[in-house]
């Protein structure tokens, strides 16, 4: 007669990237006409997992999922 409640595990993984801008160095040398040196910015990629770990007794799944059946948790990107 004791009724257990059903755990459950929610993972989401969402690929983040971020471009940083070009550096730019003027260069000028005595003899020679002034140019400039494009250092190209770098590019970041990670990969953030969330993850809600717990019991149905203690949460309301229908909050945690969205309408595309993703977390509504939401992490950030940086």
């Amino acid at each position: 007669g004791l009724a257990c409640p059903e755990p459950f595990a929610v993972t989401r993984n969402e690929t983040c990237v971020v471009k940083y801008p070009d550096t730019v160095v003027d260069i000028v040398e005595p003899d020679m006409p002034p140019y400039s040196v494009i250092y190209p910015g770098p590019t970041l990629t990670t990969f953030p997992q969330h993850t809600v770990v717990g019991s149905t007794a203690l949460l309301d799944i229908r909050n945690l999922l969205g309408s595309r059946g993703c977390l509504g948790f939401g992490g950030r990107c940086g």
